[in-house]
């Protein structure tokens, strides 16, 4: 069955449109002390990036903002599709706490404290003890806040193909920031359609087919604008 589409799609590859998308990464925490925690991902981390992450756990909600000091690749699994996966170690010191976060980050540490570690006294003025850290006893949920960039593809009134080194998965839902040019970006939440591995250049990316949910009429007008343009390049390059 042939699907038609709504919106009439152009190559925008040319003209180097590119995007900004956050992405929430699960990651598995290792150790954490007042000052930074130390986590697994299946994502290699920049050092010297900032990332929020978020831990729920025991009734209570954690979210800090980190720097990431250091990022190795510690082993590799295979997936349900034998895909091998890399999983990385990383180390993000905490940024922007007052002593009011401080005092949250300490009691979620000491409500997940294992046995071995609960006479270790995190509020010690001195001593080792402020930097020894602690072990987490498998948090409900954790997960790392990511601002990927992205190159878009083809792109029309409803929706876009974008390239990205990410999978995302098919019917999640994101917000998106396009940037059309120096001085226009949009802000849209979108629908993910269809996510298909290629190879390029030896590097494995993903061609990833996004359907917008929700824009502004500002947004639109935008869009719209841009769409115009497209149309008016691609009908004067027919012509020739």
């Amino acid at each position: 069955m042939q699907i038609k589409r709504r919106h009439k799609r152009y190559k925008v590859d040319f003209m180097e449109f590119t995007g900004k998308m956050v992405l929430a990464k699960y990651v598995k925490i290792l150790d954490m002390s007042k000052g930074g925690i130390a986590f697994q991902t299946d994502k290699r981390l920049t050092v010297g990036g900032q990332y929020t992450l978020t831990i729920e756990g025991k009734g209570r909600v954690l979210t800090v903002k980190g720097i990431v000091a250091w990022s190795l690749l510690s082993e590799s699994i295979r997936d349900t599709k034998d895909n091998i996966i890399p999983i990385y170690r990383a180390g993000m010191k905490f940024i922007d706490i007052a002593n009011e976060k401080i005092n949250e980050i300490v009691t979620f540490i000491e409500d997940h404290k294992r046995d071995s570690d609960k006479q270790v006294d995190l509020f010690s003025s001195s001593g080792r003890r402020l930097h020894v850290r602690i072990h987490i006893e498998d948090p409900e949920k954790a997960t790392l806040n990511l601002q990927e960039t992205y190159n878009v593809n083809n792109l029309s009134l409803g929706g876009m193909l974008i390239e990205s080194q990410n999978i995302l998965e098919i019917e999640s839902k994101l917000p998106l920031e396009l940037i059309l040019n120096e001085d226009k970006a949009i802000s849209v939440s979108g629908r993910v359609v269809s996510c298909r591995l290629i190879q390029k250049e030896y590097i494995e990316l993903y061609h990833i087919g996004i359907e917008f949910l929700d824009m502004s009429e500002q947004a639109g007008e935008i869009l719209s604008e841009i769409i115009d343009v497209l149309d008016n390049m691609n009908n004067g390059s027919s012509s020739l």
